[in-house]
């Protein structure tokens, strides 16, 4: 019998050695190499070894290699420090996959146009950790202020930028950049995308409220219906007419605005990938802006964070902004546990990636659906379809049509 091993190609065994650090502990000694600076100061080195030990020529290689390296470094130092730059978007907040634009003014205090500047990490960490993105001015005007305006479309939640963004130049040969930071900036917030949610909560609420949904009758508010008469209700209820009609007395059944006590809990760890951590939050930010829209007041735990707010424009914000900072990795809290006595949303998620909801009411009503729903979102899912028919009821009248 003969016995195979898998061995492996030469591919990748090159590519394994190239990416190997077998010194770590010699980095520091050769960090500086990694600017090209670092190589024309080696080979300065050696040319003058040349030229006293071998030949004069090398007097002649030292000396241009030097003034290479001298404007090579001077242009950059100076470009950073004639120059005071500020950063801020047009707009103080926007949503995931919404563009914007980010405005950098650059005053030159110089009578000489200056080149080569660039801005590094303004908005650092929202696609990709290893990308950070940078933005190349081509000239700066002598003596007066620049705005350039930069288009982008941020990707993922949160504020930023997560680093202060620098000014760096490596003009006019690239062999050594200088960096220095913004004199201003101003942060960007950005919020995750939120779908329209076309359904009525499931939930019927309890107590008497000056606005929203009537759902349950009582002795004022809209009309609703009749009623056979029973005791304890008041003479001025009686419908007359009907009861006449009838020969027997029915009173007028009415039904106020009810609110829902509701709780809300959001899991904020992350236990399968970045990516369905995102599409969670997503899909509690539009579970509560259709509560708020509702004018439904909720108790929401995100992660081990108590969140309270009004049902205004100030209180969407700030919902917003704290399912922005949740961070892009998650944070560990608590798990979500099952209470029988208040209604109650939670939103997790599974090891697969699934994002899990589940309703609970402890009326149990035919409208709630049962005790007890859950609804599963899978990662390949269309959350924009997902979301819209969330609810079983529709609101619209157009699109119950």
């Amino acid at each position: 019998m003969a016995i195979v091993h898998d061995m492996p190609s030469d591919q990748s065994w090159w590519s394994r050695l190239l990416t190997t650090d077998f010194c770590p502990w010699a980095n520091r000694f050769v960090y500086w190499l990694k600017e090209p600076v670092g190589w024309f100061a080696l080979a300065t080195a050696i040319s003058v070894i040349i030229g006293l030990y071998f030949s004069p020529i090398g007097w002649t290689l030292a000396a241009s290699l030097t003034a290479i390296m001298a404007t090579g470094m001077a242009w950059p130092w100076v470009a950073v420090r004639v120059t005071q730059c500020d950063l801020h978007p047009e707009t103080d907040a926007v949503h995931e996959d919404t563009a914007c634009r980010m405005v950098l003014s650059i005053r030159n205090r110089i009578p000489i146009p200056v080149w080569g500047l660039a801005i590094e990490a303004y908005l650092e960490n929202i696609a990709n950790d290893d990308n950070v993105p940078t933005v190349g001015l081509a000239c700066v005007p002598p003596l007066c202020t620049a705005d350039y305006c930069v288009n982008v479309t941020p990707t993922l939640r949160g504020h930023y930028p997560t680093t202060k963004p620098q000014v760096a130049c490596s003009f006019p040969f690239g062999i050594w950049t200088a960096r220095r930071e913004l004199r201003d900036v101003r942060p960007l917030t950005v919020w995750p995308r939120v779908y329209r949610v076309l359904g009525v909560l499931p939930i019927i609420g309890q107590i008497n409220a000056d606005e929203g949904d009537g759902s349950r009758g009582g002795r004022s508010g809209d009309f609703v219906g009749v009623r056979s008469f029973r005791r304890g209700d008041s003479a001025k209820h009686v419908n007359w007419v009907a009861s006449a009609r009838s020969e027997c007395l029915i009173v007028t059944e009415r039904g106020g605005p009810q609110s829902v006590e509701l709780d809300v809990f959001i899991d904020t760890s992350s236990n399968a990938s970045r990516e369905s951590l995102a599409r969670r939050i997503r899909v509690a930010a539009s579970i509560l802006d259709s509560l708020h829209q509702s004018r439904i007041r909720a108790r929401v735990r995100l992660g081990n964070d108590r969140l309270t707010y009004k049902c205004d424009s100030r209180g969407r914000r700030q919902m917003l902004d704290a399912l922005a900072g949740v961070p892009v990795d998650g944070e560990p809290c608590e798990p979500i546990h099952r209470a029988n006595a208040k209604a109650r949303i939670g939103i997790s998620g599974s090891a697969s990636g699934e994002v899990v909801i589940q309703i609970q009411d402890p009326l149990g009503s035919r409208r709630a659906g049962g005790a007890t729903r859950e609804i599963f979102i899978g990662l390949r899912d269309d959350l924009a379809t997902a979301i819209a028919g969330l609810w079983k009821e529709i609101r619209d009248a157009d699109v119950a049509a």
